[in-house]
């Protein structure tokens, strides 16, 4: 596994080691019984490592809700919402390259009320 930083990394974006709270599910789901609750291992511009258990395939298009750790002035809690597509899975660990991405206000999602639906 490289390391942050490894000169031998060839991602055009740089990885950030983020443990965050993501809920995802495979799109065109529309039971908000399927949102799976996992936690990111990094985050880059361009795509998300996170653990998952769960019977996933490169090429499966996702929707995920991400915690973010920053809140909006100071006081308003954030998600990032992804759309994008599994391009690997190794173990318990699968990555999602974006298709696109955006930031909403959310409830905390320490609260037991994690919002998943926009």
């Amino acid at each position: 596994m490289q390391e942050i930083g490894d000169i031998n990394d060839r991602r055009a974006s740089r990885r950030f080691p983020l443990r965050l709270a993501v809920k995802y599910r495979r799109v065109g789901s529309s039971s908000i019984s399927n949102w799976i609750s996992s936690e990111s291992l990094n985050i880059s511009s361009s795509g998300l490592l996170f653990t998952t258990n769960e019977a996933v395939l490169p090429g499966q298009s996702i929707e995920a809700f991400i915690a973010w750790p920053v809140c909006l002035d100071n006081r308003i809690p954030l998600k990032l919402v992804i759309k994008g597509s599994i391009v690997r899975k190794t173990g318990d660990h699968t990555a999602i390259c974006f298709e696109r991405y955006e930031f909403k206000t959310s409830q905390m999602p320490s609260d037991g009320n994690f919002k998943a639906d926009g």
